[in-house]
């Protein structure tokens, strides 16, 4: 007896299609899987044969034969137990069903037959639709991940029983509600202020450009400037994702976290403390996964007390700061993540912290202080389109009850900037924001007469920028005229983008 249905694996982000065989035959009783199943895989026998007993089914007591195929790509993770227990159980003829060559199968079965969730649901409906396939059975704790796609029936299942109950007929799956886009943001009204922010003025104009372009910030100055809590309040000015974008996240965390219900709806703001393992950071592993970077991805990297991150693993953000992307490469096989994130990093300008600070005199030698600096290579600083100083607050300004801007006026502004990008750069793939911009981009500007040259050598010469400092002044230019409403980037759009490339602590 043969029978065979349709599964996922997971190759980094990406699913492919895998086929369940089973074969049932005479000889010593025992189930086996074959087509290089990890340990989760192997285990599965137990777990299968439990659920389909307790569901009130048979296990056929004979040989039993499980090929996932293709036998060439391994296997991991527990979401072949569903397929396989309906494989064994339509092989033994105790299920009949039309639908079974039209659908596709995932989930984890419980000893008792119910069905717990998996990892990456997202990445592989959207393989199903890509397959036509009509029907794709899932875990119902997160079936609503994938409402959006219309292609494809989501048929959310809680256990063993009710899966074969929908497949003879008896009875239909759970409805989910379809997913519909909306303009409307869904972030939190608890969520950190900037009207908490007493003064630094100049700060919160950095972070507002920043996050209207998502360019990369540095943010220097000494212990208890309000850095962190600065960087932190960056996610309230950022305007919600769209539905690609969330998706896109959501497939990105659903790798991590397989209890996720539904789309992500605000922006990630990821914090890695500095001891982070290098595959935490960037991704991998003995089964490849995302790291802080690709978890960052359409959201914020926010990097506190930066000089204390090994030297390596800044300089591992070299190539995805540059592609918007991580390869990692494992056992002849490469498997590529996100990581379109915006950099805020934050530290204090030397080991006493008071380098520049006029309040009060630093006690550090240039011997400490260049040490103090040395994980910081000119390459990854050449990366950083902003950098930005922020200063102790004075007695009076911290004593001053007078009310900041809030976060929702500043985010109106961002929010159109944003909109004039996504204008500019409709029909572009890869490209978003102002910070995305490719050089045929910006020689288009500069042929064009958008960008005044003159002024752009000028600055160039005075600072000795390299062709990615000049690339970044423009940018961040682009984003100032944006901000504004301007059309073309005029001479104090890139006196003001000149001004965050140099900070004070940097020279």
């Amino acid at each position: 007896m043969f029978f065979k249905l349709d599964s996922f694996a997971l190759t980094g982000i990406e699913a492919i299609k895998v086929t369940i065989e089973v074969h049932i035959s005479r000889g010593l009783p025992g189930l086996h899987i074959v087509g290089l199943p990890g340990q989760a895989v192997s285990e599965s026998r137990q777990r299968v044969r439990s659920a389909v007993i307790n569901s009130g089914f048979e296990f056929p007591v004979r040989k039993v034969i499980i090929n996932l195929s293709p036998a060439d790509i391994r296997k991991e993770g527990s979401l072949y137990d569903l397929p396989i227990a309906l494989s064994i159980m339509a092989a033994s003829g105790q299920i009949e069903s039309s639908r079974f060559s039209c659908s596709c199968f995932i989930g984890e079965l419980s000893l008792d037959g119910r069905i717990n969730p998996v990892r990456g649901l997202i990445s592989m409906a959207e393989k199903a639709e890509e397959l036509d396939k009509k029907y794709f059975f899932v875990p119902y704790e997160t079936a609503a991940q994938a409402s959006m796609f219309k292609k494809v029936d989501i048929m959310p299942c809680r256990d063993l029983k009710s899966t074969v109950d929908i497949l003879n007929g008896k009875s239909r799956a759970i409805p989910i509600d379809r997913y519909q886009e909306d303009e409307t943001d869904n972030a939190d009204g608890a969520s950190p202020d900037f009207s908490e922010v007493k003064g630094q003025l100049k700060a919160k104009r950095a972070l507002e450009i920043a996050a209207a372009g998502m360019h990369n910030l540095l943010l220097t100055g000494p212990p208890g400037s309000g850095k962190t809590m600065l960087a932190k309040r960056v996610i309230s000015i950022l305007p919600p994702m769209d539905i690609k974008q969330r998706m896109e996240v959501t497939r990105i965390h659903s790798l991590c976290d397989e209890r996720m219900e539904g789309l992500a709806s605000r922006r990630p703001f990821i914090s890695p403390h500095h001891t982070v393992s290098r595959a935490g950071f960037i991704g991998g592993g003995l089964v490849p996964r995302p790291g802080a970077i690709s978890l960052a991805h359409r959201g914020v990297l926010f990097l506190d007390e930066l000089s204390q991150f090994p030297s390596w693993l800044i300089e591992d953000l070299r190539q995805p700061l540059e592609s918007r992307e991580v390869i990692i490469a494992r056992n002849r096989n490469s498997y590529c993540f996100p990581c379109s994130f915006m950099l805020i990093a934050a530290d204090n300008p030397c080991k006493c912290g008071f380098w520049g600070d006029g309040m009060k005199a630093c006690s550090c030698s240039e011997r400490e202080l260049a040490r103090y600096w040395r994980n910081l290579s000119g390459p990854i600083l050449d990366r950083i389109d902003m950098k930005a100083q922020v200063n102790r607050l004075p007695e009076d300004q911290y004593l001053d009850n007078a009310d900041s801007e809030a976060s929702s006026v500043i985010k109106s502004r961002v929010k159109k900037a944003h909109a004039a990008q996504k204008e500019r750069y409709r029909g572009q793939k890869a490209v978003k924001y102002n910070s995305e911009a490719g050089q045929n981009i910006l020689n288009r500007w500069l042929r064009c007469g958008a960008v005044p040259g003159k002024t752009i050598a000028r600055v160039s010469k005075r600072f000795q920028l390299s062709a990615r400092g000049m690339s970044g002044i423009i940018k961040v230019a682009r984003t100032i005229a944006d901000l504004e409403g301007s059309r073309e980037i005029r001479q104090e759009h890139i006196l003001e983008a000149a001004s965050y490339r140099k900070a004070e602590n940097f020279g």
